[in-house]
């Protein structure tokens, strides 16, 4: 059943709204007209009136202070009531309301609508349903389903727009292509359009100007779709802003995207010119490029969140291993620490035997953390990492890679996270990975910025504001502390004749912990926000065992499979469908010692690798 079907199988609160402003009460109220992209109101402004959305379309936003912008978290569509959460609570609004498109309303003030509830009783009962029905949902309650696709450049745009509307219909979806043929198309028209389509696709080429100014206040979200090759013109993005009362996404396509994981385009200019708030390289024809795109307008992409954890997190490319042979499609992509390293193997789409070889060359075959130097700032000196992480990743930038990728570290200056969206992958995944103490902080811009799971090892909450779409989290923090028999001096020349010198001795793992210890209700609200919870449990891997990869991929496989299992529905619809997937977690327990350092234990029997001829399908897809 589609939205607009659900929205009018219950008139229960629109006929009481109707009855309360057609009744002598209601003759106080005012109409108001929204052109698209103005302000009802702002968040923090006094409540004091009630209003009844007549025609148009609002959209409430709240700000998302990890990426800085406003975040869309519900849409309103006439017949409904806006600011009534604030109006009966007396406190300011929480969030922004803006008009998606020219909109009419009715205000009535705060002292009608108090009077009018003393005798219409029912009316205060409806609105109560609905301000629960809000509440509890944490994705909006009624999501975009108008998208226009204008073009920034001269080659026509049409033929793309149609293949994606091609994919939308092969997720079950009836859609509809509005091109420059229904201008003058009057808004009862439009109204019908979308009452008989579940998505409707606006197209506009780049000298369509009259239709491109009548299809932007009729959608709710708009693409601008831009040649990768070329520069923008400065003069045309500046009048394509000017259009729209939102920042737009920004698809880059490209004549043969090619088979790598960088776009050699001119992304930064695009990014300088558009301002947009996601950014997606495609090739034009290219059926699993323009799928993503299908996935991200219905709702059905998939981002997935790689948590911290040192070499414990080898077990997060086990996972991978198992989302790939099940074809899972991955959209979005983000990690924290060493989560962000492995994230970015995916936005750079290695494949699995180029993540196993680069990895085991970069921490495994020998240690990354043995250049051991005078503690004056760290305990190493840092370098081999930088040479390590620029032998396997150069001078990629994290704008031009093919997925949408973000990683974070904190900043130790200002005491906020640091969210990198754009720059040198490298240096960003060197800030993402620097643990305090352990190795030197970056400095850049004047900052210093330290590892990310210093403030968040797993980020899944602001993955979770990129997109509408499942989240899956592979999580292998821990709410422990150390076992005390890591901590044992008693043989110490022993350790030195074993060579375990060479990963640090056991004050880094103390450093580590004590910088990214999380609390179990940091990480109950972190996994709360993921569709799919995956979590890796690769018993006896400390976490600067970096010999302990095979056994630690082997655990995220497995443990991947096993929650795969579980599904009764495709993963591209968890989030959307309401359904979430999450293990029994036994509770913490302050005693809890299995969390053991490998030096403190004899010697494990070697674990059976996770399997090399598992291979990615990366034209597959699934629904």
């Amino acid at each position: 059943m589609t939205e607009d079907k659900k929205h009018k199988a219950n008139p229960t609160l629109q006929a009481a709204l109707e009855s309360l402003f057609g009744t002598s009460l209601g003759e106080g109220a005012s109409v108001i007209s929204l052109p698209g992209g103005s302000r009802l109101f702002s968040t923090g402004d006094e409540s004091d009136h009630l209003y009844l959305l007549r025609s148009g379309r609002l959209g409430a936003f709240r700000h998302d202070e990890d990426h800085d912008e406003l975040s869309l978290i519900g849409i309103i569509r006439p017949g409904e009531p806006v600011g009534e959460m604030s109006l009966i609570a007396g406190t300011p609004h929480t969030a922004t309301v803006m008009a998606l498109r020219d909109s009419d309303l009715l205000a009535m003030p705060r002292e009608d609508f108090f009077r009018a509830i003393d005798t219409h009783p029912e009316l205060l009962m409806a609105l109560s349903r609905k301000m629960i029905e809000r509440a509890r949902r944490d994705i909006p309650a009624v999501t975009p389903n108008v998208f226009a696709f204008f073009a920034v450049c001269e080659r026509p745009i049409h033929p793309m727009v149609e293949r994606i509307a091609t994919q939308v219909r092969a997720l079950g979806y009836k859609v509809a292509v509005l091109d420059k043929g229904f201008h003058g198309t009057t808004p009862e028209a439009f109204s019908r359009i979308e009452a008989e389509n579940d998505y409707v696709l606006h197209v506009a080429e780049k000298h369509e100007s009259h239709w491109r100014l009548l299809s932007s206040r009729q959608v709710d979200q708009v693409f601008l779709v831009a040649d990768g090759s070329e520069k923008p013109d400065l003069w045309q993005t500046e009048g394509e802003k000017s259009l729209l009362h939102r920042a737009p996404d920004l698809i880059l396509s490209y004549e043969n995207r090619g088979d790598r994981g960088t776009i050699p385009g001119r992304t930064r200019s695009w990014l300088d010119a558009i301002k947009p708030t996601r950014w997606f390289h495609i090739g034009r024809e290219d059926v699993s490029d323009l799928s993503r795109i299908a996935r991200v307008v219905c709702g059905h992409s998939v981002g997935v969140v790689f948590s911290g954890g040192g070499a414990r997190a080898f077990a997060q490319i086990g996972a991978l291993l198992a989302l790939r042979e099940a074809h899972i499609p991955i959209d979005f992509v983000c990690g924290s620490s060493m989560g962000a390293i492995l994230a970015s193997t995916i936005a750079l789409e290695w494949d699995n035997d180029e993540i196993d070889v680069r990895l085991r060359d970069a921490f495994v075959d020998t240690s990354p953390l043995d250049d051991i130097t005078f503690p004056f700032i760290a305990m190493t000196s840092g370098k081999k990492v930088d040479e390590r992480l620029e032998k396997h990743f150069g001078e990629a930038m994290i704008e031009d890679l093919a997925l949408p990728y973000f990683c974070l570290s904190s900043n130790l200056t200002s005491g906020v996270l640091k969210v990198h969206k754009t720059g040198r992958l490298r240096e960003a995944l060197r800030a993402s990975i620097s643990l305090p103490g352990v190795m030197p902080p970056v400095v850049e811009d004047g900052q210093v910025l330290v590892d990310g799971a210093v403030m968040r090892s797993f980020p899944a909450t602001m993955m979770r504001n990129t997109h509408l779409g499942t989240v899956i989290g592979v999580d292998v923090t821990r709410a422990r502390g150390l076992d005390p028999r890591a901590l044992s001096t008693r043989h110490v020349s022993a350790w030195f004749a074993r060579g375990e010198w060479r990963r640090g001795p056991p004050i880094v793992s103390v450093m580590m912990r004590s910088a990214t210890i999380t609390t179990a209700a940091d990480l109950a609200q972190s996994r709360a926000a993921t569709d799919l919870l995956i979590i890796p449990e690769p018993d006896g891997v400390e976490i600067r065992d970096w010999k302990a990869y095979d056994r630690a991929v082997e655990n995220g496989y497995q443990t991947t499979v096993e929650t795969l299992a579980q599904l009764d529905s495709p993963v591209t619809t968890l989030r959307k469908m309401g359904r979430s997937v999450h293990p029994n977690i036994p509770a913490f327990t302050p005693d809890d010692t299995s969390y053991v350092d490998e030096a403190s234990k004899p010697p494990a029997r070697a674990a059976k690798p996770a399997p090399k001829t598992v291979k990615p399908a990366p034209k597959a897809q699934s629904k």
